[in-house]
């Protein structure tokens, strides 16, 4: 029984990580979920959160926000609309569009300007909060 699997960490734009890999921890639009080798086969939709990803016993963290999860012969593939190892995150630009997006949030009328500005809140938060644990 393998103690390793496959993780492809996918984006419209670039391949963010693509190695062999112990655990990975993520958030799914059900909750978080952890996944372990040889995992049953297995589809979900993705939240925007933090993935944890374990690799002979060291830790990295990445930033996920939307897109899917599909496990499948002892391969995880995450096809996220956006991506980033936690290291690339700028805190400074993670905050500033934070306050831009809180702004935003009070001055809007319409409910369709209101959710799209919502969900730049909680990704830029969500980096926020992510980045400030490396520090």
């Amino acid at each position: 029984m393998a103690n390793s699997f496959k993780l492809e960490l996918v984006t419209p734009l670039e391949k963010i990580l693509s190695q062999e890999v112990n655990f990975v921890m993520i958030r799914t639009t059900e909750g978080d979920m952890g996944i372990l080798p040889n995992h049953s086969p297995f589809v979900a939709g993705l939240s925007t959160g933090e993935m944890k990803v374990r690799v002979n016993g060291q830790e990295n963290f990445y930033y996920v926000s939307g897109g899917f999860l599909e496990i499948s012969n002892n391969v995880v593939t995450i096809l996220a609309d956006e991506a980033m190892d936690v290291k690339d995150i700028d805190l400074e630009a993670a905050r500033r569009e934070a306050q831009i997006a809180k702004e935003k949030l009070e001055k809007l009328a319409e409910d369709i300007d209101f959710a799209n500005v919502q969900k730049t809140l909680t990704q830029a938060l969500t980096k926020v909060k992510i980045a400030e644990k490396m520090l």
